[in-house]
């Protein structure tokens, strides 16, 4: 048997995570599942020195708690001493019941203030305002001097360089694998995997509850019994628009050509069709034909990729290009025939076309796109932190 490599010396990082929904929680479990390979592979040892909610209360544990005593306190039962553990509960503050915090509410911005913490982990979910709460969250971590990790989409779609510019200023790194294909590797794949390569336009499906409706209306399910159906399955949103209405698939597509494309867009530049308006007859017709109803977003260089690579997929028009000038993006119904890479993304499988100049095209697909492999994006990105990648 090979001799284990000698455990190097353990570096603490203090986290402060804003945001205990599904995706916050299941990082936190991974943390603590994980501990021990952390400490003994990559020398890493995860303290959290503030956690925040948006209507369960909030911790802070300046000390910080293991992920284990987080969950434990999420719990009710307790979990370890400090500001967080229950003591100088402040008015609206609630102790014991499940899931909930004992110390009241308190903006993230002030849990950064605290400083002590020197990595944020912004896990909140999209706001209706284009991400602002998040953008703000991101912008006094930077400030702060604290490396950042987003698993919002929001800061990446609207914000993308002048925060990435904020963080070089100051040193810091700011991390966001999670923010359009979940845990699947696409940013990371593109720098570590393609050097030298540039990217030249991509083609996806990037929104789940899409999937499901239109799969459903093919089976003979109406609009509105679809929808229901997806969202009692915990897939859309109480409020579905985001994703019905094309937001969603616009904001993941500003977020991705911003970053691998430069391309200096909003949501906004991005045309974008909804799904309301389609009937089961089209579905079962499209189906009759043996093609199948997709919403795919596209993003392609302006000029010579255009000229290169055609019309985007299923025919129409380009879009206006980006407020850069440089590329043209949309967020389109289409009609995919079988031979279409991304006729198999069905239900909660992903999948992006990576048009590059010099591997030609590169496919990622991602199956069951669902909160643990976003919880797992924010693992990879705290490691890659701390390897300095």
């Amino acid at each position: 048997m090979g001799r284990r490599p000698a455990v190097p010396d353990l570096v603490t990082r203090r986290v402060c995570l804003l945001g205990f929904g599904n995706v916050g929680r299941r990082f936190c479990e991974l943390v603590a599942r994980k501990g021990d390979e952390l400490a003994v592979d990559h020398g890493l040892r995860v303290l959290f020195a503030a956690v925040g909610t948006g209507s369960h209360g909030s911790l802070l544990a300046s000390a910080g708690l293991t992920a284990a005593e987080v969950l434990a306190v999420a719990a009710g039962r307790g979990g370890g001493e400090g500001e967080g553990s229950g003591k100088g509960r402040g008015a609206g503050g609630r102790a014991g019941g499940p899931g909930m915090f004992p110390d009241p509410v308190t903006p993230g911005i002030d849990l950064i203030a605290a400083g002590a913490a020197d990595l944020l982990v912004e896990a909140t979910p999209l706001d209706p305002h284009g991400g602002r709460l998040a953008i703000a969250h991101l912008d006094a971590g930077l400030t702060y001097g604290m490396d950042a990790i987003t698993v919002n989409k929001g800061p990446i779609a609207w914000d993308y360089r002048r925060l990435a510019d904020l963080a070089a200023s100051r040193g810091r790194r700011l991390k966001f694998e999670g923010a359009v294909m979940d845990g699947c590797p696409v940013f990371s794949l593109f720098d570590s995997c393609l050097p030298g390569c540039r990217l030249q336009g991509f083609d996806a499906v990037f929104n789940s509850t899409t999937n499901y409706i239109l799969d459903a209306m093919g089976e003979g399910v109406g609009f509105a019994d679809a929808l229901a159906h997806v969202q009692a399955q915990g897939y859309a949103e109480a409020d579905p628009a985001h994703d019905i209405d094309g937001h969603d698939a616009a904001a993941k597509t500003a977020a991705l050509a911003n970053v691998l494309m430069d391309a200096g867009m909003t949501p906004d530049d991005v045309p974008k069709d909804s799904i309301r308006g389609v009937t089961v007859e089209r579905v079962t017709a499209t189906q009759a034909a043996g093609r199948r109803l997709r919403v795919v977003c596209s993003a392609e260089l302006a000029g010579e990729a255009v000229a290169a690579r055609g019309a985007p997929p299923g025919g129409g028009t380009a879009a206006p290009a980006g407020a850069g000038g440089r590329v043209r993006a949309t967020v389109r119904l289409t009609e995919l025939a079988p031979e279409h890479p991304l006729f198999s993304a069905g239900g909660s499988t992903l999948s992006v076309l990576l048009h590059t100049d010099l591997m030609g095209t590169v496919q990622v697909a991602e199956h069951d796109a669902l909160p643990d492999q976003t919880a797992y994006a924010i693992y990879s990105d705290l490691l890659a932190i701390h390897e300095g990648r």
